[in-house]
């Protein structure tokens, strides 16, 4: 519009020039056009403001027309898609930069409205789900995850080992075994998924199960090779366990201590299936501090304390243990004089072992040599102040009758007692300042 009226203000501006200078009032010209039988005649000054006018109007009607132009519409609407799209990919892109600060709710809304545009990837999915479930709304990841799985056939099962790992994380554990096993059959081969589900076997205590997958499992390369020696290892000691007690689950109680609850005349036969298992376990097996201690106490629960006793022996010949120690003069040996002699023999490489000189005491106990009992007792206060060593020396010199003793035994604990608290104001000192 402004061209417009800049044009018609030239065009105005020419004809005063133009009416002026050629003196068109008083001769305003004559224009004859004759054509066949037809014939055109005027001024040429009207000739001058016709063509002027006609070019305005001309001008005016494409104006008209270029504004009134559906195409200009439909670019103004394709442009306006365009920002709406560039809209929803900006909610996409700042909802995961916000998604990875672990700001997960405004994470959520904005990937939530990037859902919309129908350019959006499974990745909005995904990430709508795991912030949802961060946000601890169960029913929104489910749904996030559901609604992905409609919409993004092709990427099932990666949606489905998301859903996985989020009911592992939920504590769900039967739901997420479910779903890892139907991946497996789609996906045999898959070492993440095999690691997922050793995982979930391993909270589910399910050990046929990892025993089953344990071949699958040293053909991967992928997953640590300690860890798979660990697995073995694991499974080993259930296999013990679940000879001395098929009918218990495991976990906390492999190392349970007591007597066996299976009838006397089947306590020969456990033992010669336990002992047969453990021949033919690996020998780094039988150096290994944690099954050797499970191993014990499965002896201890069908009562053989002598085969414990023995193992206890030629483990310590290579290794040393302080609970096998304690635990050797827990047990019940029938010639206590000949294992005392046999424990006193490692005193030779550990004289200074607090936890040995207290085993000793108690063996010497139970050999009833009181005066023996009592310098291993001493022995082991003396270099580390155990409360079970001060407890076990109490107990002999009391019932030895040595009152003296007693008292003052129970004055040193009670003054190595005090001597480990905070310094703190006490009465008498106070009373004494005033």
């Amino acid at each position: 519009m402004i061209k417009l009226f800049i044009y018609s203000l030239i065009a105005i501006t020419l004809a005063l020039v133009l009416t002026v200078f050629l003196d068109l009032p008083n001769d305003p010209g004559y224009l004859l056009i004759a054509w066949g039988n037809y014939t055109f005649e005027t001024s040429l000054f009207a000739l001058s403001v016709f063509v002027i006018v006609f070019s305005v109007l001309l001008r005016l009607l494409y104006l008209l027309l270029q504004w009134l132009n559906p195409w200009h519409l439909i670019r103004y609407g394709r442009n306006y898609n365009k920002m709406r799209k560039s809209k929803r990919r900006s909610n996409s892109l700042e909802g995961l930069l916000y998604f990875s600060r672990g700001n997960w709710q405004s994470s959520f809304n904005l990937l939530k409205k990037g859902l919309k545009d129908k350019d959006a990837s499974v990745v909005n999915h995904l990430a709508c789900a795991y912030a949802a479930y961060e946000m601890q709304q169960k029913q929104m990841w489910v749904q996030c995850l559901d609604t992905a799985e409609i919409d993004y056939p092709a990427a099932k099962s990666t949606i489905n080992f998301l859903r996985a790992q989020l009911l592992f994380k939920a504590g769900q554990l039967e739901q997420c075994l479910a779903v890892l096993e139907q991946l497996r059959s789609s996906s045999i081969n898959d070492n993440i998924l095999m690691g997922m589900l050793k995982k979930v076997y391993i909270k589910l205590e399910d050990w046929e199960q990892l025993r089953a997958m344990l071949p699958a499992l040293e053909k991967n390369k992928k997953l640590d090779p300690q860890e798979i020696e660990q697995i073995r290892k694991r499974l080993f000691m259930e296999q013990l366990y679940s000879l001395v007690s098929p009918r218990l689950g495991s976990g906390d109680r492999l190392l349970q201590e007591g007597q066996s609850k299976h009838p006397q005349h089947d306590s020969k036969t456990l033992l010669d299936t336990l002992q047969k298992l453990w021949k033919k376990a690996p020998a780094n097996y039988k150096d290994d501090a944690k099954i050797v201690g499970h191993y014990l106490g499965l002896l201890r629960q069908v009562g053989a304390d002598a085969e414990a006793a023995e193992l206890i022996e030629n483990y310590s010949l290579k290794h040393w243990q302080d609970e096998f120690a304690l635990l050797y003069s827990e047990l019940k040996l029938t010639d206590s004089a000949k294992h005392l002699k046999k424990a006193e023999a490692w005193l030779s490489q550990r004289a200074d072992n607090a936890s040995l000189l207290l085993s000793l005491g108690r063996l010497s106990l139970k050999a009833e040599l009181w005066g023996k009992a009592r310098e291993y007792f001493e022995a082991s206060i003396k270099i580390s102040p155990d409360p079970v060593s001060f407890a076990e020396l109490q107990r002999l010199l009391r019932n030895l009758a040595d009152t003296k003793a007693v008292e003052e035994l129970s004055h040193t604990y009670a003054q190595h007692i005090e001597a480990s608290l905070p310094l703190l104001p006490m009465p008498s000192k106070l009373l004494s300042n005033d």
